[in-house]
């Protein structure tokens, strides 16, 4: 008599088989995911210093000294699309955080952006306490000798979404009154790269382990 279909042990086998396979490939499936979310983080970071470029000129003299406070003040002017705004890492992790600091900021007349950008003038007015002898990390410039140095090179903008952003699992959403926020930086990736954006337009990888912004402005 001729059989028909799997006996229950080939059944068990061929599963067996495929899950080997899924345990195998989904590591490598994720370092494709965070390769390619990496690349489109630098494609917006690429489109918004192009914006930043753009309200510079309209609003000032072409220098980091007259861009927006806020880089949702972008929208929709100068970014048309409020996705640029927002990592792509962060946006897939926790989507609802993102529309939820959206709806918070629009009440002051602005979108939420997970990008943290440079603020001259914060930067100087710093610089100028730290020489009345106020506590300052040692070696602090301001933003005008920086950008004196750098030129085009000076970081305007980073992202470090890719270095401390959560794996879907273990992502923690803390709650206030006025908002949401992650807080997932323990789960640290060294191997990630900061996405740093310049006053030129370009962006740079830059695997490097310090988060503080001192050090990126000055040393990235």
């Amino acid at each position: 008599m001729k059989r028909v279909g799997l006996t229950l042990m080939e059944l068990l086998t061929v599963i067996s088989i495929l899950a080997t396979l899924a345990a195998l490939l989904y590591p490598v499936y994720l370092k494709v995911r965070s390769r390619m979310d990496i690349h489109v983080c630098a494609q917006q970071l690429s489109q918004i210093g192009v914006a930043l470029k753009m309200y510079a000129h309209d609003y000032g003299d072409d220098t980091p000294y007259h861009i927006p406070p806020n880089l949702g003040n972008l929208y929709p002017h100068y970014i048309g699309e409020r996705d640029f705004l927002v990592c792509p890492t962060f946006r897939k992790v926790a989507p609802e955080v993102v529309e939820d600091m959206h709806q918070y900021c629009s009440r002051y007349g602005y979108l939420w952006s997970s990008y943290f950008k440079f603020d001259p003038p914060f930067l100087d007015k710093h610089a100028r306490e730290c020489e009345l002898g106020l506590t300052c990390p040692a070696g602090w410039l301001s933003f005008s000798e920086v950008y004196a140095k750098r030129g085009e090179q000076t970081p305007i903008v980073f992202c470090d979404t890719h270095r401390y952003g959560c794996p879907e699992s273990n992502v923690e959403i803390h709650r206030s009154p006025k908002a949401k926020h992650l807080d997932c930086r323990s789960l640290a990736d060294p191997s990630a790269p900061y996405l740093i954006l310049r006053w030129g337009g370009s962006v740079s990888l830059v695997h490097k382990s310090s988060r503080d912004t001192l050090v990126i402005l000055l040393t990235f």
